[in-house]
């Protein structure tokens, strides 16, 4: 029985010895596993299935167990050949690209490294044990990206970016408009403005380090616009409008001139704006609106300019100028308004009263209707010039006249050839015409409280003498001869217009006109058989040639501006005067015998047309 028990007690003990060297063993184990865990904590090394990744994520190197300072030795090496091998290639502006390589940012393989080690501080601490053992897996990616600039490179960078920044800028440029109101149908021209475009310096220094630390080959610099001024055409309308208004007094009974009134269609303005590309011009005709004028009479007190010229030729021609001047005589002209000649005495024709006299068709003197109103036309432009008034239109005679200076002449040829001048003073102006024997007197009267005058230089630029042709003609009674055409000097003439203030100082010297006057021949008829300068029975005699007596011009003559004085008081047409048929003008130096007809004109060569009356 004794051994009975000897035997259950032994066979209880055993388990508990088991279970204590069991329990022992696990003791032991577990404690050295928690100090293989509490090493694994401390020994400065990164846990095992530590790696160097690229940006892609890919593996450079293997760094599991490394001691910390073996480990930032690897990723230094890493690092370094990253930094080679990292190029940026920024392209911008036109065809332009700047190369810039990783050396830029700040690698740094401690912080790497440190990173890994502090990620072992995160992983359970039991587990550490496991993970150096091979038995448990918890890899960790240690990057060899660089995360920020160094020192140097964000300078470089800086530089880089404001550089590009100065080069892309391109600076918006607002719409343009000029206005146009001196020409005879007023326009305003808009010139489109266009966009401009900038590059933000900061912005792209970001760009940059993003694309080089994200390992990009490419960096296209995309600027960004700006916006130019833009214009409706209701804005357009309301900048370029001007309100007419008409001439008054001011309270120091000073003048203050005409405005003339301008505006355009602000729907035709859009649509223009509308369909313009950027940087495009376009033209818009405008409206001019010539203020009402309430009164005039106190506006007439200075004569702006007169002149007198000698009516040649025969009675009929003498009746015509009267009739034309008639026409003319106490025409107002508003501000802004143009004077038409032709317009004014209409088509003088015999059916309007006018008379038949000489002119000059198909190089002959011919009878015509309204022969010598081109003497009218003349003087009003003569007058025109010295009232320093806008020429519209004017055309100087084929021949030269004879009773104005070459230059200062304007023919007329209805109904195609006209004589137009604007009325730019500001205020209103009148034509006042008169006829006294065979002088014709024109003037123009209005507003000049600046005491500003003109003057005149005519430079003779060519003179070609006439000669005489004799022609053998068997009718011509023997021992007489016949001048068959009248001579004329041919010349050639630049006008300028010169406009002093009221002290005599020069304010402007402007190109007025271009004139060339044909020179034409004398034609002398004479009877074959007769012997004279050409020899008896020679039928082909010599030309003689006239002397010169005028010496060559060398400065160009300038003449006074005319006299400033009262209005007539007398505005009537003037009474036309008639006189003989016989009465002729003493010959000119240039003409040796009396010339029975007046001087004829040749049509105008642009015209095509025919010319009403002679010089």
């Amino acid at each position: 029985m004794e051994e009975s028990k000897a035997t259950n007690r032994k066979k209880v003990l055993i388990p508990l010895i088991i279970l204590a060297v069991v329990v022992a063993l696990a003791a032991v184990a577990a404690g050295a596993y928690l100090g293989l865990c509490r090493w694994v904590q401390t020994n400065g090394r990164l846990l095992p299935g530590a790696t160097a990744v690229d940006d892609s994520g890919a593996v450079v190197a293997d760094l599991g167990g490394m001691a910390q300072e073996d480990a930032v030795a690897e990723m230094s090496k890493v690092m370094d050949q990253r930094l080679l091998e990292k190029s940026l290639t920024v392209h911008y502006g036109d065809g332009k690209t700047a190369i810039l390589n990783g050396d830029l940012l700040a690698y740094s393989p401690d912080a790497a490294v440190a990173a890994g080690m502090d990620a072992k501080a995160g992983v359970p601490f039991w587990k550490l044990g496991a993970l150096w053992l091979g038995i448990a897996k918890e890899p960790t990616a240690l990057s060899v990206s660089a995360s920020d600039y160094s020192e140097q490179g964000a300078e470089r960078a800086r530089q880089l970016a404001e550089q590009i920044a100065r080069e892309v800028y391109v600076s918006p440029v607002a719409y343009t408009y000029a206005v146009d109101a001196e020409s005879d149908e007023p326009t305003v021209t808009v010139v489109m403005g266009t966009d401009g475009q900038e590059v933000d310096a900061d912005t792209l220094v970001d760009d940059i380090h993003a694309a080089l630390t994200g390992g990009e080959p490419q960096l296209t610099v995309e600027p960004s616009p700006i916006p130019c001024e833009s214009i409706t055409g209701e804005a357009l309308s309301a900048l370029v409008y001007v309100e007419p208004k008409e001439p008054t007094f001011d309270a120091d009974g000073q003048p203050v001139p005409a405005v003339i009134g301008l505006s355009i269609d602000p729907a035709e303005a859009q649509a223009a704006l509308d369909a313009a590309a950027p940087g495009e011009s376009f033209t818009l005709p405008m409206t001019r609106t010539i203020p009402k004028i309430t009164s005039t009479d106190a506006f007439f007190h200075d004569r702006l300019a007169t002149v007198t010229t000698y009516i040649s030729g025969v009675s009929n021609r003498v009746f015509n100028v009267s009739r034309a001047a008639a026409s003319c005589n106490g025409k107002i002209i508003n501000p802004g308004d143009t004077f038409s000649y032709l317009g004014t005495i209409g088509n003088p024709s015999q059916a309007n009263g006018y008379k038949v006299a000489t002119g000059y068709q198909g190089g002959q003197t011919v009878e015509m209707a309204g022969g010598g109103v081109c003497q009218v036309s003349s003087c009003i432009y003569y007058c025109s010039v010295y009232a320093n008034l806008k020429i519209v239109h004017r055309a100087p005679h084929a021949f030269s006249t004879g009773y104005i200076a070459n230059g200062l002449d304007a023919t007329v040829v209805y109904p195609s050839l006209d004589y137009k001048f604007q009325n730019n003073t500001g205020y209103p102006i009148k034509i006042v015409t008169s006829v006294s024997g065979r002088n014709l007197t024109v003037s123009i009267y209005g507003t000049n409280f600046t005491g500003e005058y003109v003057k005149t230089e005519i430079h003779q630029l060519s003179k070609t003498p006439w000669t005489t042709v004799y022609k053998p003609d068997p009718t011509i009674p023997r021992g007489t001869t016949k001048e068959d055409v009248t001579p004329y000097t041919g010349y050639e003439v630049d006008v300028y217009r010169l406009v002093y203030s009221k002290n005599g100082t020069l304010l402007s010297r402007t190109y007025e006109n271009h004139s060339k006057y044909t020179k034409r021949d004398r034609v002398v008829l004479y009877n074959p058989l007769d012997s004279g300068p050409w020899g008896e029975g020679t039928t082909d005699p010599p030309v003689s040639e006239p002397p010169v007596t005028e010496p060559p011009v060398t400065e160009p003559p300038v003449t006074d501006p005319p006299a400033v004085t009262d209005p007539p008081v007398v505005t009537d047409p003037p009474v036309e005067s008639v006189p003989p048929a016989t009465e002729e003008p003493a010959p000119t130096p240039e003409q040796p015998t009396p010339t029975p007809e007046p001087q004829p004109e040749p049509p105008d060569p642009g015209t095509g047309g025919e010319p009403t009356e002679g010089a």
